[in-house]
């Protein structure tokens, strides 16, 4: 397998897994057709709306930093693979956990799913790149910065992801606060899509 192929495969998971969030949303159902009770019913679903961006941000961030794991790659080994399918797999998931989290969104058990879910991506994330700097993957015997980077900015992810997961049992919005805090803070590198 080339690691063309590898990234083709994980680009369409994760617009699949991106397009798949706007499927928590349901076409409001009124008993009384107005412009006023069509307001109120989107006004409902704004958990949903808030838990649709920010997945919908954190799968685009797990796209940019796959990206510039990869970009340089030359060699693809079976560990690699599959540490690959174990990650996107994880993607693939994200919209179900997305679909509880934004429906119980005051729930421990929500938070906590989403959370665990989140948590389980960075671990794979941070074991693939570091498989990667340490197995000679890339195309000159020292690995490029970006993918230094890449691999620093996937560290700190877990332990912000483990505070998050300690606040889902407690205080299941200030989870979700400290991933919106998170994914902004990521977003802000501009320097892995370099």
């Amino acid at each position: 397998m080339t690691p063309n192929r590898l990234e083709q495969f994980a680009d369409g998971i994760f617009a699949i897994s991106a397009t798949l969030l706007v499927l928590n949303f349901a076409l409001p159902v009124l008993g009384d057709a107005s412009n006023g009770a069509l307001v109120h019913a989107f006004a409902t679903q704004w958990p949903k709306l808030l838990a649709f961006l920010l997945s919908f941000l954190i799968i685009v961030n797990y796209w940019r930093l796959h990206t510039a794991m990869f970009r340089d790659v030359r060699i693809l080994d079976h560990t690699t693979i599959v540490l690959n399918i174990a990650f996107l797999v994880v993607a693939a998931f994200i919209p179900y956990a997305t679909s509880v989290a934004g429906t119980y969104p005051t729930l421990p058990a929500a938070a906590v799913l989403y959370s665990i879910v989140l948590l389980i991506g960075a671990f794979l994330g941070f074991f693939m790149s570091r498989h990667l700097l340490k197995t000679g993957a890339y195309n000159s015997d020292v690995p490029p910065e970006h993918a230094r980077v890449t691999h620093r900015r996937i560290r700190f992810s877990l332990y912000i992801r483990v505070l998050g997961l300690i606040f889902a049992f407690f205080l299941p919005i200030a989870s979700y606060l400290i991933y919106w805090v998170m994914i902004i803070y990521f977003l802000s590198f501009s320097a892995i899509d370099n």
